[in-house]
């Protein structure tokens, strides 16, 4: 048997939008919560702080300098890991050039197939930049719709203390 929360999800989602522009600490401070409650809030609506550490043009600018160089020249150069980089690769659409791919051997690859390759893996970046840009619109409905409820709040409280003071 799992214990009842104490608290309503209105005040879990306040929690949850409040954190999404601040820090934990800040959260849990203002809230009057600790810091593991507003991070489980958090993680049970699904949010998770922090994923996004890097912008995709970053991204982008990471793989098209592996195009021409190595991994360990990359890695060095931008100061992230092995991993991030080959996962970027794949999720932007870039070759692989662990399979022989790369910028020196798909000069001998047929050009209708290059250029088709080419226009994928540009659909496929601006289809991730797009992905991003709505990440943020819907961040920013969450936080405007978050204020607007609170300002709701408020302005039903200043309506009853004139009807108290009239």
């Amino acid at each position: 048997m799992g214990r009842k929360s104490i608290y309503s999800n209105e005040f879990k989602q306040s929690v949850v939008e409040f954190f999404k522009s601040h820090t934990t600490k800040e959260t849990a401070k203002e809230f009057s919560l600790t810091e593991s409650s507003v991070s489980n809030f958090a993680h049970r609506a699904g949010y998770k702080k922090g994923q996004e550490k890097h912008p995709i043009s970053f991204k982008h600018e990471v793989c098209q300098f592996y195009d021409n160089n190595t991994w360990d020249e990359t890695v060095c150069k931008f100061g992230v890991s092995t991993g991030s980089l080959f996962k970027w690769r794949k999720e932007l659409g870039y070759r692989n050039k662990s399979r022989g791919y790369n910028l020196h051997t798909e000069g001998l690859q047929p050009t209708v197939t290059k250029r088709e390759r080419h226009d994928f893996m540009v659909t496929r970046s601006e289809n991730g930049q797009l992905k991003a840009e709505l990440q943020q619109r819907d961040e920013r409905i969450n936080s405007l719709e978050a204020r607007l409820t609170q300002l709701e709040g408020a302005s039903s409280i200043i309506s009853q203390l004139k009807q108290l003071l009239s």
